[in-house]
């Protein structure tokens, strides 16, 4: 008999091991089981993240770039970036509107506004919401951007990008590890205590919980390793996620065809 995990990735095997094969595990091994399975699918998902070049800002700040009216952008054409220093030459530098304010070039004095601040200061640029100010340094903004809005939002976007990359990489792990983990645990306890309910019957050979749960994750570790494959091609995490639950059905659907749930006499 292999020893653990081994036991594992040979229980989850061909279409009778899964369920033979539900005593193998302890509490621990369960628990550890689960782990490697959720970080398992993690890895393409890190793996993408370490490939972007820009992400869109307004994922994380809604309607920042709502300020930028056609007012704004009229005198941003007045505005002069060399060596990624700004200065302004006209003499609006306030314009505000109802969904926040533009500032250009130094201010004594920012006045707070209700909505959103985009302060373009001499060496930096500012977007200050109530109490958060990120700073974005012109290192892809320049003078030929500052004239179409689309390629100026693009710009800020890949500035705080680069510049706020380990912050921003970490939460999107972290939101897609909490995506993978809450669809993880609905199938495995979902799927356990639909088995678990259903051995009052007498018609299927689970005994008890942790008979269900392992016999679950043996069924689980195929679809985990191909969804994962799917991810390492550059499949987006909703195709992961539903090619492992489809794959999931289809093998649980085949075990219960050939084993009815019950041990050979």
């Amino acid at each position: 008999m292999l020893n653990y995990p081994f036991s594992y990735f040979s229980s989850i095997i061909g279409w009778r091991k899964p369920f033979i094969n539900r005593y193998r595990l302890s509490w621990f091994q369960i628990l550890f089981t689960s782990l490697f399975l959720i970080s398992l699918t993690l890895i393409p998902i890190a793996l993408q993240n370490q490939q972007l070049k820009n992400y869109p800002i307004t994922t994380f700040v809604e309607q920042v770039f709502e300020p930028l009216t056609d007012e704004a952008l009229t005198e941003l054409q007045k505005v002069e970036i060399k060596n990624q220093q700004l200065s302004y030459t006209g003499s609006h530098s306030q314009i505000k509107s109802q969904a926040g304010q533009v500032l250009l070039g130094h201010q004594d004095q920012v006045t707070p506004h209700d909505g959103l601040t985009l302060y373009f200061d001499t060496d930096a640029l500012h977007i200050i919401k109530q109490e958060t100010n990120l700073l974005i340094t012109y290192d892809t903004i320049n003078q030929e951007i500052l004239k179409n809005k689309d390629s100026l939002t693009q710009a800020i976007s890949k500035d705080w990008f680069q510049q706020y990359r380990p912050i921003i990489s970490l939460i999107l792990i972290l939101l897609s590890g909490g995506l993978l983990a809450i669809n993880f645990l609905i199938i495995v306890l979902g799927s356990s205590v639909f088995l678990y309910f259903s051995k009052r019957s007498h018609l299927f050979s689970l005994s008890n919980f942790k008979e269900c749960l392992n016999f679950i994750l043996n069924c689980l570790g195929l679809p985990t390793l191909l969804a994962t494959l799917l991810g390492l091609f550059g499949q987006t995490i909703t195709t992961m996620i539903t090619t492992q639950n489809i794959l999931f059905v289809l093998y649980l659907v085949i075990i219960f065809y050939k084993t009815h749930f019950r041990d050979q006499d």
